[in-house]
């Protein structure tokens, strides 16, 4: 494992889906996610975008505070305890955006702040294909295939 795990430092889900040009180098971290050994948040969001994919943020950041003075083990276990906080979501990634370790009555803790991210083909939720209509009724249409109604097609009329 690499020795410092600082700001930008990326973790990714075992089966994350990404795009086939893109090779990341990583390692185990926890058990369903791996450290992202190439790659820096920033570089890894060009990479992706360059593959027509997009790698965006959820709002917030999730933290965890550990007491202890272990150095990297310390942080390690912060970081154990994002990933297994709920508010993570169904992300794929996850970027450490601070890790400070500070001293509170001679007792040493460090913090660890990340933010959830996720790495997909589209910025929607659902492709257009898989969308369900409500009591089988047809589908919408979208703003470029509206009907016009009967006045606008009667003024339409009168001016050619």
């Amino acid at each position: 494992m690499e020795n410092e795990m600082k700001s930008g430092t990326i973790l990714m889900m075992e089966n994350a889906v990404l795009p086939i040009n893109l090779q990341l180098d990583s390692e185990p971290f926890a058990p369903g996610w791996k450290v992202v050994k190439n790659f820096d948040g920033d570089k890894l969001n060009r990479e992706i975008g360059r593959a027509g994919w997009t790698f965006f943020s959820f709002a917030g950041e999730i933290s965890s505070t550990v007491f202890g003075n272990d150095g990297m083990a310390t942080v390690r276990r912060a970081v154990k305890r994002i990933l297994a906080n709920p508010k993570l979501g169904q992300s794929n990634s996850l970027e450490v955006t601070r890790v400070t370790p500070k001293h509170f009555l001679g007792v040493p803790y460090t913090t660890v702040y990340a933010c959830s991210r996720h790495a997909r083909k589209s910025i929607f939720s659902f492709p257009h294909e898989d969308i369900r209509y409500r009591g089988g009724a047809e589908p919408c249409r979208g703003l470029s295939e509206r009907r016009r109604s009967a006045r606008v097609e009667v003024l339409a009329e009168t001016a050619s």
